[in-house]
């Protein structure tokens, strides 16, 4: 790989962070829609709100390294990552599949509130979990440090930043209060190196803020009051 002598290699630890986020939010996701009555309206619409917007930040985020990561990975180090990245394609596919499944299905649920639609949500929630566990601490294990090795700090925060640019901007804010909830204050560290500095600034209270407020939602809504997906 031929890069400026000066230009600083990617540190792609904050990864780790969205990753905990991940989850954190879609592993509560079974018992969140399963907690809703059947019937109530409000809290279904905010639950089947909460995974549609999981589905897109999920999809954000594969699809940023489908277009950023995977294409400079078999670039400059093909001899390395041909099967890994074949794996994490594969890996992104299925997942695709569930989510696809997962968004029809809250969406349905959303219009009816009724009990065997939103048993359907939990049914595709639950099934997702293996391989989506699977895939996040593969790509921790083997992917980032070859992020590390062979892509540039500015390459990663456009991937970054990529990601961001596919979710509302109100939902970017949430999306790192979500990331920042629970963080340690080197994770916190990580992902402000990583934002632009408009978004940490602005965002690290709004987001906070955001997010604590969606959570109170979630737990409103479910009839499991012992609900934490912090």
């Amino acid at each position: 790989m031929h890069t400026e002598k000066s230009e600083k290699m990617a540190d792609s630890r904050d990864m780790i962070g969205a990753h905990d986020a991940l989850r954190r939010e879609f592993g509560a996701l079974p018992a969140l829609v399963a907690g809703v009555a059947a019937g109530d309206a409000r809290g279904t619409d905010v639950v089947a709100g909460h995974v549609l917007m999981m589905v897109d930040f999920l999809h954000a985020h594969h699809t940023s390294e489908d277009d950023h990561v995977w294409p400079r990975l078999r670039e400059r180090c093909p001899d390395d990552v041909g099967p890994l990245i074949e794996t994490m394609d594969q890996q992104h596919t299925s997942i695709d599949e569930d989510l696809k499944t997962l968004a029809a299905n809250g969406r349905r649920w959303g219009a009816t509130a009724d009990g065997s639609d939103r048993d359907a949500v939990v049914t595709v929630a639950e099934r997702l979990l293996p391989g989506l566990y699977e895939h996040l601490a593969l790509e921790e294990q083997r992917i980032l440090p070859l992020i590390d090795r062979h892509l540039t700090e500015r390459e990663w925060k456009t991937t970054v930043e990529a990601s961001l640019g596919k979710v509302r901007f109100s939902q970017r804010l949430l999306m790192l209060g979500m990331a920042l909830h629970g963080a340690s204050e080197e994770q916190a560290e990580l992902l402000r190196a990583a934002v632009p500095a408009v978004v940490w600034h602005a965002g690290r209270p709004l987001g906070t803020r955001l997010y604590r407020k969606h959570h109170e939602r979630l737990v409103s809504a479910s009839r499991d009051s012992d609900l934490d997906t912090g």
